[in-house]
């Protein structure tokens, strides 16, 4: 496999997506068609890794540092960064393996492109434009997969999920670094008033996002399974030794799995 930068066009969806109205009822894109979701990142792509530091105080680089451990990658390993976004996660990686391969992949074209100004090494790291469900690589290809705060804006988790084990190799690690609900309750009121009130209306005001952006990220982190019902759908899938953790503050989980 070539490990030289990529960006392929990836099949386009019928349809464009509408700007969403502003109301009380839930965000008209949680039904996660493809175009909608993808016209929601190609519009926030610009200002996305700033207010991602902005609203987490910096602390999504730590998430990512300890997550991308589970895959225990080292010199020469091929891995796969899927819904990649701007590439935060492959360069956490790379920080710690530089001697890895990383491919990142996602169907947001201004989000790959926007990831290109903070590549660590472009000649271990490509990027490919490509939808998660259907991805562009053989069976087998991957020493270890990884999805960052991505996973739950695809349109079928289980067909994600399926696609994801088709290009890992044997033995191979999932890794899964996603929001979770809140356990302790009493953090709950706080996480539920920033998360439902103050970062919405600050995300969707300073990435000037028309289509509510924001609203649609809060929404779709209270849609998503809990930890335990998302580590079924992966022993599902199916995949072994299936674990998960937390990380601190409590609103984020690391999973981890084996391919058979």
């Amino acid at each position: 496999m070539t490990t030289e930068p990529l960006i392929s066009p990836s099949p386009k969806h019928p349809g464009s997506a509408r700007v969403a109205p502003a109301s009380e009822g839930p965000h008209p894109f949680l039904d996660k068609e493809g175009h909608k979701i993808q016209a929601l990142f190609d519009e926030i792509a610009p200002r996305y890794d700033v207010l991602n530091r902005l609203f987490s105080c910096f602390i999504d680089l730590w998430w990512r540092k300890k997550a991308v451990k589970s895959l225990r990658a080292k010199t020469g390993s091929c891995i796969l960064d899927a819904c990649c976004g701007t590439g935060d996660l492959s360069n956490a990686l790379l920080d710690q393996v530089p001697g890895a391969v990383v491919i990142g992949s996602d169907f947001s074209l201004p989000m790959l492109l926007s990831g290109k100004h903070h590549r660590r090494d472009s000649k271990k790291l490509a990027l490919v434009h490509a939808d998660t469900l259907q991805l562009p690589f053989p069976d087998h290809t991957f020493d270890g997969v990884m999805v960052g705060f991505g996973i739950r804006n695809v349109v079928d988790l289980d067909a994600a999920l399926g696609e994801l084990r088709r290009v890992l190799k044997p033995g191979g690690r999932l890794m899964i670094l996603e929001f979770t609900p809140v356990r302790q309750r009493w953090l709950r009121p706080f996480f539920n008033f920033y998360q439902g009130k103050i970062l919405p209306s600050l995300g969707n005001l300073l990435s000037r996002s028309k289509m509510r952006a924001y609203s649609y990220l809060d929404e779709s982190v209270r849609d998503w399974p809990t930890a335990e019902r998302l580590a079924d759908k992966i022993r599902a899938t199916p995949f072994h030794a299936v674990n998960w953790r937390t990380l601190l503050p409590g609103n984020v989980a690391v999973h981890e799995a084996i391919r058979a």
